[in-house]
């Protein structure tokens, strides 16, 4: 149903509610308020009547659809209507602000703003038939045509009703309207670049362009349409700082942080890793944001907009994923251009934006050709090296621990040293020490850096049990206590679990460990839940109905502990609960079948099955878990002290080519034959290019 301004009274309503906000008469919020919701209640249908219907049948007799021959009829009364009024040349009375303003205010959607939209696509009911969809858009659409719009009336327009003087994109963003910001942006390109006014009072508001509204209303669709549509510089504007000369630099507008983790907005994250993409296509005119002249501009545009999808490279922009909270690059060019020196205003303490990426779990952003290439260059300038350090001292930590317990073992006395293998054991003993120490400081270091994700990774449980248990080791033997063995082995076992953390050093065992602890997470972890219930509940039975045997009778199971370690031997070692069935009755015999044949049979068999499907499925997504595994890695070194890894290696962009983009992405696919051919290899990479070019091409600025 379609609301329009009731009586020409409404007007002195709403510039007396304009004054107000203006602080022109004197009132209060309670004063505005009341206005608005009487304006709002102003707010009546339109009539249909019998002459509405003779145009439509006129219009439609002219090969016209039925929805847009009343969408036709609707806005020419709409039109005629402000014009009878003699208020058409008054913004205020528009009709484009009249469908994007006033009607989404009216009483109807602020009571109920789930239905707003359903306002851009609401169908039109005349008592209890419908005719078809009326939407704003489709009506924009035509008004846009018509001759109000002469001399592209609306791409001048501003609201300067509000102080802030907002455009007809400014409202369909904040709204969330994307058919009808598709609309504008093909009719009226020039309203992407209009900002509103700054505002000082009552609260200091910079000026603001539609994609801000969008952003700061959290409007996912219709954020990442405008981001796509827009120039790529001025979309990494917003998330970058501005250095002003370094007399007074400002933070970004937006920080794409933020935008990572709030997860209603996951199609604006990989549009703006879309803007960190620009294709080049060689000996073509320099696009500009602003042209002089409008032939100049249908000149350069024409040209771009018959160039094929295809472009020979692209130019990637990593400064805004390597940036702190605030935009910041770890480098800034110095004066003389040619070299890059440190930014002093850049915080090395803030995690980068890979890094929320992963805790975001968007799986489109994590596998776009941006990220996965700011990877690849991160992990093999310094990445692998440093993992590879790690690894090999680790293993020395292994080497100098497994000799001083094992050696210690062979001792009576593991506190007394003679000889040269004693004094090598000290040796490892005192090397030990120190690592448990430097591993121990390290951790600490990350938990004041990860905070409360720290606790979230399952590895860290055993980093702190292999090194308290090392630690516990030294009072308990000085105090010949029995149970530091009981404590060796823990900690031996414990301290070789830990190597699995420096799996991804390669990508062969890296891809193999991921899903090895993806199968034993969901199919070992489901079927021992099973087990567990199965377990108890015959084993308790088992018990109770050996009471009715006697215990003198019964040797091998003698007890409730006797039953349950029977019963987890019928899983882990496929061995039989009794070796004599005789001395027991026929409902323990019966128990005792039953559950060896439902362990046995049907659900190692079951599990055997979980396991293979499970294990064909985590194939298909183990590169997505390593490359997250490799940046929790880049993350952890690049906050390492002293070593500002992340500053030392910044690279702020690079040129990649189709050959380079094929190898990475394409390389850790299970589907693809190894005979491929490397023209088979372009072609797929040019289809997975050309989705992203085709979507960022049309409607630029």
């Amino acid at each position: 149903m379609w609301l329009v301004l009731k009586d020409s009274g409404m007007w002195k309503e709403q510039q007396a509610l304009e004054n107000a906000e203006k602080g022109d008469e004197p009132g209060n919020q309670r004063e505005i308020d009341r206005r608005s919701d009487h304006q709002q209640q102003d707010l009546a249908e339109e009539e249909f009547d019998e002459g509405f219907w003779i145009k439509v049948h006129q219009r439609q007799s002219e090969s016209l659809s039925w929805n847009r021959a009343m969408g036709e009829v609707h806005v020419e009364r709409m039109i005629q209507k402000y014009k009878d009024r003699g208020e058409i040349d008054h913004e205020l009375e528009d009709p484009a602000l009249v469908m994007l303003k006033q009607w989404p205010a009216s009483k109807r959607y602020q009571d109920n703003p789930d239905k707003l939209p359903s306002l851009e696509q609401q169908a039109c009911r005349i008592g209890f038939c419908t005719y078809g969809n009326l939407l704003i858009n489709q009506l924009l659409e035509i008004l846009l045509e018509s001759e109000l719009n002469s001399e592209k009336r609306y791409e001048k327009f501003r609201d300067t009703g509000v102080k802030a003087e907002k455009t007809l994109m400014h409202y369909a963003a904040e709204l969330g309207f994307l058919h009808v910001t598709k609309t504008l942006v093909k009719k009226c390109p020039l309203l992407l670049t209009m900002t509103t006014e700054d505002q000082r009072k009552p609260v200091k508001k910079r000026a603001m362009l539609p994609v801000e509204l969008a952003i700061e209303a959290e409007k996912d669709d219709v954020a990442a349409y405008l981001i796509r549509v827009m120039w790529y510089k001025r979309v990494q504007s917003l998330f970058s700082w501005t250095p002003d000369d370094m007399v007074n630099p400002e933070p970004s507008s937006f920080s794409f942080k933020a935008i990572i983790l709030n997860p209603k907005m996951k199609k604006t994250v990989v549009a703006v890793l879309d803007q960190m993409m620009n294709p080049h296509w060689p000996y073509l005119p320099q696009r500009q944001e602003n042209y002089e002249t409008e032939m100049e501009r249908e000149a350069i545009e024409g040209v771009w907009n018959t160039i094929s999808d295809d472009p020979l490279n692209y130019h990637f922009y990593y400064h805004i994923l390597d940036g702190d909270e605030g935009g910041r690059p770890p480098k800034i060019g110095a004066s003389d251009g040619h070299q890059q020196i440190e930014n002093r205003y850049f915080n090395c303490k803030d995690n980068s934006c890979l890094h929320a990426i992963v805790k975001s779990n968007n799986k489109e952003a994590l596998q776009h050709p941006v990220v996965r290439m700011l990877i690849k260059t991160k992990w093999r300038i310094y990445g692998h090296l440093f993992l590879s350090l790690q690894a090999a001292l680790y293993c020395i930590f292994l080497l100098c621990m497994s000799y001083s317990l094992l050696h210690a073992s062979t001792k009576l006395d593991p506190t007394h040293y003679s000889g040269v293998l004693d004094s090598l054991r000290g040796f490892c003993e005192v090397v030990t020490l120190l690592m448990v120490v430097f591993y121990i400081c390290e951790e600490i270091n990350q938990i004041k850096i990860e905070r409360r994700s720290y606790f979230t990774e399952w590895m860290t449980l055993f980093d702190w049990l292999g090194l308290l248990l090392i630690l516990c080791i030294v009072p308990l033997r000085y105090m010949d206590h029995k149970a530091q063995w009981m404590v060796t082995s823990l900690a031996f076992l414990f301290n070789f679990l830990r190597i699995f953390k420096f799996s991804c050093v390669s990508r062969t065992t890296g891809l193999y460990t991921q899903t090895l602890a993806k199968i034993i997470l969901h199919d070992v972890t489901r079927s021992m839940a099973v087990f567990i219930v199965i377990f108890f509940s015959f084993c308790g039975a088992l018990t109770l109905s050996l009471c009715y045997s006697g215990s003198n009778e019964n040797q091998e199971l003698r007890g409730f502990g006797d039953v349950l370690m029977s019963g987890f031997r019928v899983l882990s070692e496929q061995y039989p609960m009794a070796q004599n069935y005789s001395p027991f009755n026929w409902l323990s015999v019966l128990l005792m079948m039953a559950y060896m044949g439902t362990v046995t049979v049907i659900l190692l068999n079951i599990l055997v099955a979980q396991m293979s499907t499970t294990y064909t499925q985590a194939k298909r997504v183990a590169r997505l878990e390593y490359d997250v595994d490799r940046i929790l890695q880049l993350t952890r070194m690049e906050r390492f002290p002293f070593l500002n890894l992340r500053v030392k290696f910044y690279k702020e962009g690079d040129w990649i080519s189709e050959m380079k983009l094929a190898k990475e992405l394409l390389e850790f696919s299970e589907d693809r034959s190894p005979w491929e051919s490397v023209e088979e290899k372009l072609n797929d990479i040019r289809d997975l290019m050309r989705k992203m070019v085709k979507q960022m091409r049309p409607g630029r600025e």
